[in-house]
Order: C-alpha cells, then structure tokens, then sequence
C-alpha cells in the first residue's frame, strides 16, 4: 500500500477491548493450550480480563475480587478438547517404576536377553541409577527424550555390592556377565589425588553405560564422561565418605528401592551436579549483605536448601523462611531469629544423615517437614505469618 494510502488514518480511534468474536477466539485457544498441558501467556490473560464488561453495581474490594481464579474457572477444557488434543503422558517420576516398564518393554520386543534373577538385580539398579542421574540432569518437569537409547552413570563397585548384599566377587561375574550380552559397557574413572601421603592417579570409581531394555544398539562411554570431575577424591577420603568405611559400618543392605538408590547417589553424582551444602554461617551473613545483595544471597540459599533436602518444589517456602527471620533480626522481632533457622537446618541434616547411612532406615526421611515442625514448635512459623511485611532488601 503507498504511503499515501496510510497517511492521516489514526489507529488509535478504533474501539478499546475485544470483540465478542475475539474473546472467543482466545478463550477456545485458551483451552487448548490447558488440554496440553501448556501455560497460559500473561498476554493472554490481560487481554481477556481486559475484554469482560465492568459489572454493574457497586465495585467489588480487593479482597472479592479474583479474576485470575474465575478465569482459570471459565476455561476449563471442555470433554470434546481433551479427546482433540489429549494431554501428553506423564513418564512415572519413580526411577524404579519406569525401570521396570521399560524391562517389560524390552521383554515385550524380544529386545532383552535372558538374565538370571541376581542378573536381573544388578542391570534392574544400574537402569534405575542412571535414570535418576539423568532425571537430576534434567531439571524437575523436563521429560526424558524420545529417542533415548542409554543412560550413563557413575558408581562406586563397593558400595554397589553393600547396597545389594552381593559379595564383591560375585557382584564382578554378573558385570562380566551382563557386558557380554550387550547391556552395558564399564571403564575404570581415574583422577589424581594425594592419598595418605602419596601423590597418583587412583580408580575413584566405575564409569557405565547402560542400554535400555527396548534399545539394540550397544552402549558405550564418550570420551566426556572420562573427562568430567564425577568425585572429590581427596576430600571423600578426609571426610570418611569411602566404599571401605561403608562396607564396615554398613551390615545388611537396605531393604527398600528407595534406600538404595539413596545409598548409591552418595557417590554417583559428581560435584557440580550434587546438592551444594548449606554454610550454617552464611545465614548469619544475611545480617552483614548489603541491601542490595540479600535477594540473590537469599535465593542461592533457599535453592541450596531445596536441594539438599531433594525438595525442589519448596523454594519458595524456605525463602520465605530466610526473608521473614532477617526481617524479624533487623527490626526486633526476635533477636537471633537466623540462630534459630540455622539450629533447626542443623537437626534437620543430622536426622537425614541417620537415615541415609542408617541399615535399618531410622531416621526421618522428609528434612524439609522437620524443619518446618521444629520451627513451629519455637514459635517461629506463628510469628513470621503475624510479622508486618517490612522492606528489607
């Protein structure tokens, strides 16, 4: 169109809003996209608040009034929707359920060799492991790809052996047993260290490939893999964190899946993808940050301490924790708040340290719901929803 075409024409004379036949439009859209599963853009939902007619009467108050909620209401999807575009499976989040789909998958396709019964337990583990190594890879909600074939891991023989109660001799044969018939492929990891006095190059652990039950093609070890720091050798062995201090104070395994996998992740994930430990004194720090930088010291807490206690959907909660004791230090609300936070963090790792390493499972196994029970028991939880929102950052 030329230029004389446009000039003198003014789009901002057409009508505010949207039509009866846009808003339908986006609501149907709307609808889709929550079949699938998808979120719904902020755009979206500011178009449609902004389309619906002003009620008559008087004006509702802020607290009647929620037009998030009533349009998450009105979109629901409808039964015809869901049949169109259903919403994509869900991959089981249990490690040891999609381990075993996947060998009834692979005994299905005629895909997976005969295996004995400790056959079975080892590959059964070691398909688990790295599924959960992956599955931490990922990110929580990420799915696993399509066209995955193996996994890969890092494991301690040792520990593998306490964590099945298999000697470690017999535990050998059935790895042997299982690289022939093409479902795994194992090296030595090696890094230097300085062991006892003596500088070398030392076997951390065993790095794996595993093929997955419907897969055919043979797995195998990247050149990466060698190259990635999977373990602190040096400070494992200053911290007692060994195969050897495990198979001595470690007298029967464990009797669940769950503890299992527990036992063996102490050694299979490697430094930067495991859990960083909270620093106690970084709480107290909090006091001493500039304004400006207690939001980015809070949210590395709080995402360390989701972390640590493997509770990743409660960010927000412990910074809410951190945010409300450095509010009630800084204006008098109770001195030594950040103390008591950092008291109640300590309990709650040491009981989650007793289950860990514990052969009978004692100990609590919810870090995250102990501490908030042991904050509520000290009056902190009362006061921190009572507190005045103050600034502090």
């Amino acid at each position: 169109m030329p230029q004389e075409g446009v000039e003198g024409k003014s789009y901002k004379e057409q009508p505010e809003g949207l039509s009866e036949r846009g808003r339908a439009f986006l609501e149907a859209l709307a609808r889709r996209k929550r079949a699938r599963g998808e979120e719904l853009p902020p755009l979206y939902l500011r178009l449609l608040e902004g389309a619906a007619p002003p009620p008559e009467g008087p004006e509702p108050t802020p607290e009647e009034a929620s037009p998030l909620e009533g349009l998450k209401r009105d979109l629901r999807p409808t039964r015809r929707e869901l049949s169109a575009s259903p919403p994509p499976p869900e991959w089981p989040r249990d490690p040891w359920e999609l381990a075993d789909r996947l060998l009834e998958e692979g005994e299905r396709r005629g895909t997976l060799p005969g295996l004995s019964e400790r056959e079975r337990k080892v590959y059964r583990t070691l398909l688990a492991l790295g599924l959960e190594v992956l599955a931490r890879r990922l990110g929580p909600g990420r799915p696993l790809p399509r066209n995955l074939s193996q996994v890969s891991l890092f494991a301690v023989n040792d520990a593998l052996a306490v964590a099945l109660g298999i000697p470690p001799a017999s535990l050998y044969r059935v790895l042997a047993s299982l690289e022939a018939k093409g479902l795994i492929r194992r090296r030595a990891w090696r890094t230097p260290a300085t062991l006892k006095g003596r500088t070398g190059v030392y076997a951390g652990g065993t790095l794996y490939a595993v093929r997955l039950p419907h897969r055919e093609a043979r797995p195998r070890l990247d050149l990466e893999d060698f190259r990635h720091p999977w373990r602190d050798l040096e400070g494992d062995a200053r911290q007692g964190r060994t195969a050897w201090s495990l198979r001595e104070s470690c007298t029967s395994p464990p009797k669940e899946d769950s503890g299992v996998l527990q036992l063996l992740l102490r050694f299979s994930l490697s430094p930067g993808e495991a859990e960083t430990p909270l620093a106690l004194d970084s709480l107290t720090a909090l006091l001493r940050a500039r304004p400006a930088e207690r939001r980015a010291l809070v949210e590395a807490l709080a995402l360390s301490l989701a972390r640590e206690f493997r509770d990743p959907g409660s960010v927000r909660f412990y910074a809410w924790i951190l945010w409300n004791a450095l509010r009630a230090e800084l204006y008098g609300l109770m001195e030594g708040a950040l103390e008591a936070v950092a008291w109640a963090v300590r309990r709650a790792r040491e009981a989650a340290a007793k289950a860990l390493f514990s052969p009978r499972g004692e100990g609590i196994r919810r870090p995250g719901a102990l501490l908030a029970h042991l904050l509520r028991e000290r009056g902190l939880l009362e006061l921190f929803r009572q507190a005045p929102q103050w600034r502090v950052a």
